[in-house]
């Protein structure tokens, strides 16, 4: 049994320095271990001298334990004159291997010798096969085949007390001369004992994994080691956060060897349970056979469990004597292949069903069905991810070639199928056995064959998934495979929710069902990915409908195909989608060729270069989301009268002039949204009158535009306006009637002076929370503009809100984006204060010098935007003490801002001062960002928050305690007892120049592990995403502090070795040069001491005074830019 680090240590009785010797032999009692359980088995038994039990066995013991090794460890100790108890022999007996640490003193413990002779006899016993491995620890063992030395002397000393048993003394000492002759392990004085215990646990866990794996095919081994090492893991963790009986579930695509490593865990763990039981295949059994195959499934449980026949009338039946004749058994059992609710509830309904310990092992496509039969607290889910490039190429060349690698002639055409599998096992079997002693000119031909024909066997393991799907499932299914595949998830979302096909349920589904996944991109976006064997078995789905014809399949993606279609008109209603992106040729094609597409409900197409032939135009009317960029016609076709159309978009057309020419148009009810994007000859937008439920209105770039009709009035649902047209000079008088308006974002309207009175200004504009479009940000415009630096915003503002804010109705404003409109000194009104539901404001490149007192009144205000305020001199106490995140980048002129020598209650968890180098020549990189860091930890606003602050500097913190120079990495040794309740995180920093001008930054990040084991927290990325292009031609130093609640497992708290800590820019910025790189355990006395430091940092300046003698321009130069009022509740 498992014991804990503290009874081991706390076992006085196996001190080695114990003044009589008979005192120090081991004892065992049912307190101390398990031995009274004789059922228990074991993975490792240790067997050990007491001189050793709190120093190096109880270490080994420990990373035995966290590496979910089942370790026997005898705490206590047999008085002298007892023999070894029938519990420890059956320890013995029941491990699959025994660790014998040879200590000076084993040998004068009849006990050791008795435990050494068991140990013998199992080992040669063919039925047990023990695994023996012996470490001598400072002994030499060739000293024990001379019978000389310590060890000699002690089994003397425990000879003498034994002078009638001559046959027992002889058992001893051969057993300890055949000891020596095992290949062991040497621990003496120039070893590293935590360095060879962590080698020692791989030789254990290789040793134990070959016996379990024996049954397993070669090429079902490679990677399994890791791959069962997480499920142990995984296990392992839930025993902590469940009950007594764990579900876990093994999800994940299919052939990704989820039955194969279930199969290992069941051999690997087995022997810790009473019983086992592997029931194959429930899905298909339960398609064949209905009731009678869970029947079946039922019986083969209970005689794998309780041995004999057992008769089960029927599944009611089946479930209840499972119930009662398992409930008092410690069990594991696997459930493979699992699809429907119905064969959990037959096999394994409750937890109440099975022992206490008992590991019930679900594989299964549909990870939603653990959380559909088993509480939140009760089930765990481990996914399973494809195999890493080596691991494929060793899997594919060994049903290839035989061999472990690929013949060299063969290398690239290798290269190519692992790349097509892309970490699927079944593939890489599969093609492997199909390629195996063909020739190169036949690999060639195969390939070529699988771009266009995939292959059916690995086709039909992977659509098992597809035909459980709903029908609306499918639909998204297919779409996504056909052309949405990396598409970011809100825009797929939107387009599906405008076909009708509720994506928020059948997105979930697909996931659960490992069909699809979500990852992030450097901005923290959401995309859904599909395995590209899954986008290329659901093109195959659709091509099958109509192989030779692509008129008739429900989906077109391929640029040919399309102009093949529409010119040869051999569309056909089953065509439900088009979606080509980025002809790269030009085309000519005939409208005729869409008038047989009776159910065209999807059409995108993205390429300036399609032509059209002057024929009859013509769309179906049966679409329901449009989108075409360069629009090749003057107007929407007069026939096309599309009542379900939902979503409307029309980009970059130097063709259309209005949207309808068709005076007999009648009224798109369902139309929600239209986007006008660069379309330079529109005039004039009018008859809203067509579109009276229109939501979103976005004219983007549509620079010709000058006239808004009146009739815009009747749009009484429109919720966000967004306008970027250089020569619109008004607004229609009738728009202070949108009363549902909660955005509106005025972007390069540089002609615009004066908003129509009451427009946004009541209550029910803004009183509005939870938008939804809190994320809209208002595009860079065109410096032309500037001229409304001048009166043009404050126009705007005063048309808001009048001259009293406090009645203007602005009291739920959460929003307000002000950047660029070049604010001058005085232009805040004196109660801009009253804004109390204010959170986030960007003032960007604005001009004041100074805020006003007052903006300390903003009580809720959490993100302020400050960067390329070129005048602003100072900051303290006008800023709210609410403030979390604050950005000053390059504003030249602060020189006063979060003062060390003052007092300051601002305790902001972002900090961003790139290029503030007069602030830093006053006070000093090392000493603001360490007091502002000090102030953090000593009162934090939100203790799970990280830390970030970023300015210019030469060097890191001397605080930091381990630090490199000219690196990017380091580590940080942990010694024993490193975690206690006075830990509270861990400090990072980088110093870093740029050598080779503007980069980006968004997706740098630390990468951190724990004993070169993923952290479990992915990679700590830049405090500000948002940065496009920043020039850090001068030292700039990254100061980040991690709390240990948000950022650190509690399964990592009793762990010793390293972190290991890499900063990873991206790398395409050769450039980048680092200067030093630094790392701290953070405790509650280091406030004390990093506020003692500060006094002593140095005023160091940067290379350079960036100030001076030299005009910067950042990558997001202000010359790209233009004023915008960009205003959300």
């Amino acid at each position: 049994m498992k014991r804990s680090y503290s009874q081991i240590a706390s076992s006085s009785s196996s001190s080695s320095s114990s003044s009589n010797p008979q005192e120090d032999t081991p004892s065992l009692d049912a307190s101390s271990s398990s031995s009274s359980n004789p059922q228990d088995n074991y993975e490792v038994f240790l067997s050990f001298r007491g001189e050793t039990g709190k120093t190096f066995t109880s270490f080994l013991y420990k990373a035995l334990d966290e590496k979910g090794i089942f370790t026997f460890l005898d705490v206590k100790r047999l008085e002298r004159g007892e023999d070894i108890s029938p519990g420890l022999d059956n320890a013995i007996k029941g491990s699959r291997c025994a660790v014998v640490v040879l200590s000076g003193n084993y040998a004068s413990s009849r006990w050791c010798m008795d435990e050494l002779v068991q140990i013998l006899k199992c080992r040669k016993d063919s039925k047990i096969k023990q695994i023996v491995l012996p470490i001598f620890y400072h002994v030499n063992p060739d000293d024990i085949l001379k019978e000389k030395g310590t060890i000699w002397e002690g089994f003397q000393s425990l000879k003498e007390e034994f002078p009638d048993n001559e046959v027992r003394v002889r058992s001893w000492r051969d057993a300890l001369i055949q000891l020596p002759k095992i290949a062991g392990h040497h621990v003496d004085v120039s070893t590293i004992e935590a360095n060879f215990i962590d080698d020692f646990i791989k030789v254990v866990s290789s040793k134990l994994l070959d016996t379990a794996l024996s049954n397993i095919s070669e090429e079902g081994l490679v990677g399994m080691e890791s791959r069962l090492d997480k499920l142990k893991i995984c296990v392992s963790r839930s025993r902590s956060l469940f009950g007594d009986v764990r579900f876990i579930g093994i999800c994940g695509l299919g052939g990704l060897g989820k039955t194969t490593l279930a199969r290992v865990y069941l051999e690997y763990m087995s022997c810790q349970f009473q019983a086992s039981s592997f029931l194959a295949n429930v899905r298909e059994t339960y398609e064949r056979k209905g009731d009678d195959g869970l029947v079946k499934l039922q019986k083969q449980l209970l005689t794998d469990v309780l041995k004999g026949k057992h008769k089960v009338n029927d599944v009611s039946d089946g479930k209840d004597k499972l119930r009662k004749r398992l409930r008092n058994k410690k069990i594991l059992i696997v459930l493979d292949d699992v699809d429907q609710l119905d064969q959990l509830d037959g096999l394994a309904k409750k937890n109440n069903w099975f022992g206490e310990g008992s590991q019930i092992i679900v594989t299964t496509r549909d990870e939603s069905l653990l959380k559909r039969m088993y509480g939140e607290k009760e089930y765990i889910i481990h996914k399973i991810d494809e195999l890493e490039d080596s691991e494929a190429l060793k899997i594919f060349s060994l049903k290839a070639f035989k061999s472990g690698c690929p013949r060299e002639e063969y290398g690239k055409l290798s290269a190519k199928v692992v790349k097509y599998a892309n970490g699927l096992p079944l593939a890489l079997v599969v093609l492997g056995s199909f390629l195996r002693g063909k020739t190169i000119d036949e690999w060639k031909s195969a390939l070529n064959r699988l771009k266009k024909y995939p292959n059916k066997k690995i086709m039909k393991s992977l659509q098992i998934s597809f035909d459980g799907l709903e029908e609306t499932e499918k639909s998204i299914f297919l779409d996504i495979a056909c052309f949405f595949n990396g598409s970011y998830m809100d825009n797929v979302m939107n387009i599906m929710d405008r076909c009708g096909f509720f994506p928020e349920i059948g997105i979930r589904s697909l996931v659960d069902k490992s069909l699809l996944h979500m990852d992030h991109d450097r901005n923290k976006l959401n995309r859904l990915r599909m395995h590209d064997l899954l986008e290329e078995m659901g093109k195959e789905i659709v091509r099958e409908k109509s192989p030779n014809e692509p008129g008739g399949r429900s989906r077109i993606w391929l640029d040919d195909d399309f102009i093949h279609v529409l010119n040869k008109e051999t569309g056909t209603e089953e065509v439900e989608a088009i979606v080509c992106l980025g002809m790269s040729y030009e085309k000519n094609f005939s409208w005729r060729g869409f008038s047989n597409m009776k159910k065209l409900r999807l059409l995108i197409i993205r390429s300036r270069r399609i032509m059209c032939c002057p024929d009859n135009e013509y769309l179906p009317n049966e679409l329901r989301f449009l989108e075409w960029d360069g629009f090749p016609l003057k107007s929407l076709p007069r026939s096309f009268q599309p009542h379900g159309l939902v979503e409307l978009i029309l980009t970059d057309s130097d063709v259309i002039e209005r949207l309808w020419d068709n005076p007999k148009m009648e009224p798109l009810y369902n139309l929600k949204s239209i986007e006008l994007r660069h379309s330079s000859q529109i005039r004039k937008l009018e008859n809203f009158s067509l579109f009276p439920n229109l939501e979103k209105l976005i004219l983007y770039g549509c620079h010709g535009l000058e006239e808004i009709d009146p009739s815009i009035t009747v749009l009484k649902r429109l919720t966000l306006l967004k306008l970027w047209c250089e020569r619109l000079k008004s607004l229609p008088t009738s728009m202070g009637g949108l009363k549902s308006l909660k955005v509106l974002i005025l972007s390069s309207c540089s002609s615009l002076r004066d908003l129509p009175e009451g427009l946004v200004c009541s209550n029910e504009g803004l009183n509005v929370t939870d938008t939804g479009l809190r994320d809209i940000t208002p595009p860079v415009g065109d410096r032309k503009a500037l001229k409304l630096q001048s009166y043009g915003w404050k126009n705007i503002w005063n048309t808001i809100v009048g001259n009293d804010l406090s009645s203007a109705g602005l009291s739920c404003l959460k929003k307000l984006d002000l950047g660029r409109c070049g604010l001058r000194d005085g232009a805040f009104p004196d109660d801009f204060g009253c804004l109390d539901s204010l959170k986030y404001l960007d003032l960007s490149f604005s001009e004041f010098s100074s805020l006003p007192a007052h903006f300390n009144q903003l009580s809720k205000l959490r993100h302020l935007d400050l960067s390329h305020c070129r005048n602003l001199k100072s900051l303290g106490a006008e800023l709210p003490d609410s403030l979390e995140w604050i950005n000053v980048e390059y504003c030249r002129k602060l020189h006063t801002f979060l003062d060390p020598l003052s007092q300051f209650n601002l305790q902001c968890s972002t900090i961003y001062c790139v290029g503030c180098f007069k602030l830093v020549n006053k006070q000093g990189s090392q000493r603001t960002a360490m007091t502002s860091l000090g102030r953090y930890l000593q009162n934090p606003p939100k203790p799970s928050k990280r830390f970030d602050i970023v300015l210019p500097g030469n060097a890191i913190p001397s605080w930091f305690t381990h630090k490199v120079r000219g690196s990017s990495s380091t580590s940080l040794p942990l010694y024993p007892n490193w975690c206690t309740n006075k830990w509270m995180g861990f400090a990072l920093s980088v110093c870093f120049t740029d050598t080779g001008g503007g980069i980006y930054v968004r997706s740098w990040s630390w990468e951190i592990k724990m004993n070169q084991e993923d952290w479990g927290f992915g990679h700590v990325r830049w405090p500000v995403k948002d940065v496009d292009g920043t020039n850090f031609n001068s030292g700039h130093v990254w100061l980040l502090y991690l709390p240990r609640d948000a950022y650190f497992r509690s399964e990592w708290h009793e762990k010793s070795g390293d972190i290991q800590i890499s900063f990873k820019p991206t790398s395409e910025f050769e450039g980048l040069e680092f200067k030093q790189c630094g790392v701290r355990l953070v405790y509650e006395q280091d406030i004390e001491d990093l506020n003692l430091t500060v006094k002593d940092e140095p005023i160091e300046l940067p290379d350079k005074d960036e100030d001076e003698g030299q005009t910067y321009s950042p990558t997001c130069s202000a010359s790209t830019g233009s004023p915008q009022l960009c205003i959300v509740s």
